[in-house]
């Protein structure tokens, strides 16, 4: 069996790159404007992280056709942020590979503290996984897959 060819690699590669990029992206559309419920858009924006500076790219996106209620979506980003902001979810974002935003105002410095604490543990976690994960199947990953067609031996 042959090697992937550099050519036929990025041939493939950069689609599905470029098809992980949008699903990651939650976006407001234009379309979406005009009958956008602020609470919930400010609810997931919230749920990802998004600083309060994340409304100015709303009312660029909806810019001459509807102008975002900020408090609405303030009121709904809070909601979200309570979420966001637990233990549980800073070491979530680490196992995934993700530090956590610095949007969470839990008002005392150790529970700040803490939740910095998960975060770490979890991107611990995830890069001894990714570092196993190397050692298993080698750094080319499914490469090597494809390069060594016996691997199940």
């Amino acid at each position: 069996m042959k090697p992937i060819t550099k050519k036929a690699f990025l041939l493939t590669a950069l689609p599905m790159l470029a098809l992980t990029g949008c699903a990651t992206t939650a976006t407001l559309k234009q379309a979406d404007c005009s009958s956008a419920n602020w609470e919930q858009v400010g609810l997931a924006d919230g749920l990802r992280g998004a600083s309060s500076q994340e409304i100015l790219r709303h009312a660029k996106t909806c810019q001459g056709l509807a102008t975002p209620n900020r408090a609405l979506w303030e009121q709904g980003r809070q909601a979200g942020l309570k979420s966001y902001c637990t233990i549980d979810n800073a070491y979530n974002m680490g196992r995934m590979g993700y530090t956590l935003q610095g949007v969470c105002d839990v008002g005392d410095s150790k529970t700040l503290e803490e939740l910095h604490r998960a975060n770490m543990m979890g991107l611990e976690q995830h890069q001894m996984s990714e570092r196993m994960t190397h050692m298993h199947y080698g750094y080319g990953g499914w490469y090597g897959y494809l390069y060594r067609p016996y691997w199940w031996w």
